[in-house]
C-alpha cells in the first residue's frame, strides 16, 4: 500500500468507536473527557505564551515556546481520540502523535541541561532581599555624601584659617627678618608663636578620629608648607642657634606629617602600625640631623596605634634622637639605637632610645639638659601618655620610658 493510501485513506479499517460497540454512554464519556482535556490543553499554552509576551525581561524564553508547542500536540491527540471514535483517520492520528513524540523528546532533551541554570535564577524572596540591600547601600551612600560634604566644609574652613594664618606668619617673618641677627629674643618669640600654630593644628587633628583620606592628605600638604617655609627662612638666617631651633621645628613639623601619612595609608583610616613609622623617621632624622658616620638601629615591635598615641611617641622619639645626634658625637661617629618593645602581660610600651656616644660620662651621672626646650618637651609628653622615664649612663645616654600600650589606662 503506497505511504499516502496508509497514512490519509482510511477504507478497511473501523473506527474506535466499533471497539466500544457503539454504546452511547461509552462513546460520550470518551469524547467529552477528551474534549475537556483538549480543551485545556489548548488553554495552557495561550496562558503561557501570553505571560512570555508580557514579560520582555525573561530569560530562555524560548524554553517557553517549546512547552506551548508541546501542549498544543498533547492537546490536538485528544482531540484525534475524538475523531477516531467515528472516523478510523489512524494515519493522521499516528502523525500527530509523532509530531508529538518529537517535541516532548525534544523538550526533555533540552530542558534537562537547563534545569541547573533555571534554579540559578534569583527567586522573588531573593530578589526582594537583593532590592532592599540596595536601597539600604543608597541610603548609607546618601549618608555618607552628607558626611562627605559637611567633611569637606570643614576642611575648606580649616585650610582657610591655616592659610590665613600662614599669610599672617609670613609677613611676620618677613618683617622680622632684618632684627634676627640683632636680637635672639624676637627669634624665640617668632618659634614660641611657631610653635604654638603648630600645637593649635595638631590638637585640632587629635579631635577627628574619622577624617577621610583626602583630610590627612592635605593636612600632610599644609605641614609641607611650613616646613618649606621654615627651611627657607633657615637658609635666611646667620645664627647658628637660630638655625639648630629651626631645624629642630622642622623634625616636629616631619614628625606630624609622617603621621598623617600613615593614616591616610592605613586600611581604616584610625590606626596604623608603629614599627614603619618608627623607622622612617629615625631614618630622616639620622640623615638630616648630622655629616657623620652615625649608625642607627631601629627595633620596633608591631603595634597598632591611633593618632593619639601616634604624634606624642613620634615627638619623644624625635627629641631624644636629635638630642643624641647634637651631643653624643663631638666626633661625627656612633651609633643611635631606638627599641619598642611591648609587655603584654604588664599591658606596658617601653620605649629606649640610646647612644654610644660621650654625653653620657661627660656629666658625671647628672641629668641632662633640666632646663632645656627638648626636656620640657619630652616631659610634657611622657606625663601626657601617662607614662614615666628614667634616664642612665652605661657606656654613652641611655632614656628609657614607660608607657600604657594603646588602649589601656
Amino acid at each position: 500500500m503506497p505511504l499516502w493510501n496508509w497514512l490519509f485513506n482510511p477504507s478497511g479499517l473501523t473506527p474506535h468507536g466499533f471497539c466500544l460497540l457503539w454504546t452511547p454512554g461509552l462513546i460520550w464519556m470518551h469524547a467529552l473527557s477528551d474534549a475537556v482535556i483538549g480543551l485545556a490543553y489548548f488553554s495552557i499554552p495561550l496562558a503561557l505564551f501570553w505571560f512570555v509576551r508580557q514579560r520582555k525581561d525573561l530569560e530562555y524564553r524560548w524554553v517557553f515556546y517549546l512547552f506551548v508547542g508541546f501542549i498544543l500536540a498533547c492537546g490536538m491527540t485528544h482531540f484525534m481520540h475524538i475523531v477516531t471514535l467515528w472516523v478510523p483517520a489512524y494515519g493522521v492520528e499516528g502523525l500527530v502523535k509523532l509530531v508529538t513524540a518529537l517535541l516532548s523528546v525534544g523538550t526533555a532533551v533540552l530542558l534537562w541541561p537547563l534545569v541547573p541554570k533555571l534554579v540559578a535564577l534569583p527567586s522573588p524572596a531573593q530578589l526582594g532581599r537583593l532590592n532592599a540591600e540596595l536601597s539600604r547601600r543608597v541610603d548609607d551612600q546618601e549618608y555618607t555624601a552628607r558626611l562627605l560634604r559637611n567633611s569637606e566644609e570643614r576642611v575648606r574652613l580649616a585650610n582657610a584659617e591655616l592659610e590665613r594664618r600662614v599669610e599672617e606668619r609670613t609677613a611676620d617673618l618677613s618683617a622680622a627678618n632684618d632684627r634676627l641677627i640683632d636680637t635672639l629674643a624676637e627669634l624665640r618669640v617668632a618659634k614660641a608663636d611657631l610653635e604654638i600654630m603648630v600645637e593649635e593644628r595638631t590638637a585640632a587633628l587629635n579631635q577627628r578620629d574619622l577624617l577621610l583620606r583626602e583630610v590627612y592628605h592635605r593636612v600632610k600638604n599644609n605641614l609641607q608648607i611650613i616646613d618649606g617655609m621654615v627651611m627657607m627662612q633657615a637658609r635666611q638666617l646667620d645664627d647658628p642657634t637660630a638655625k639648630v631651633s629651626l631645624q629642630a621645628l622642622r623634625s616636629r613639623i616631619y614628625a606630624l606629617g609622617l603621621v598623617h601619612q600613615q593614616l591616610m595609608a592605613s586600611s581604616d583610616l584610625q590606626t596604623f602600625d608603629i614599627a614603619p613609622f618608627l623607622n622612617e623617621l629615625s631614618g630622616h632624622i639620622v640623615d638630616g640631623g648630622t655629616e657623620g658616620d652615625i649608625e642607627l638601629a631601629v627595633d620596633a615591635c608591631p603595634l597598632t596605634v591611633n593618632l593619639d598615641f601616634a604624634i606624642p611617641l613620634g615627638l619623644l622619639v624625635t627629641e631624644l634622637v636629635t638630642n643624641s645626634l647634637k651631643h653624643a658625637f663631638p666626633d661625627g661617629k656612633g651609633k643611635v639605637s631606638v627599641v619598642l618593645a611591648r609587655d603584654n602581660i604588664e599591658g606596658k610600651v617601653t620605649l629606649t632610645v640610646s647612644d654610644n656616644g660621650s654625653a653620657g660620662q661627660a656629666l658625671n651621672g647628672k641629668t641632662l639638659y633640666k632646663t632645656g626646650l627638648g626636656t620640657k618637651i619630652v616631659t610634657g609628653l611622657v606625663g601626657q601618655l601617662g607614662g614615666r622615664m628614667e634616664t642612665r649612663m652605661d657606656g654613652g645616654m641611655t632614656t628609657e620610658i614607660i608607657l600604657p600600650a594603646p588602649g589601656r589606662s
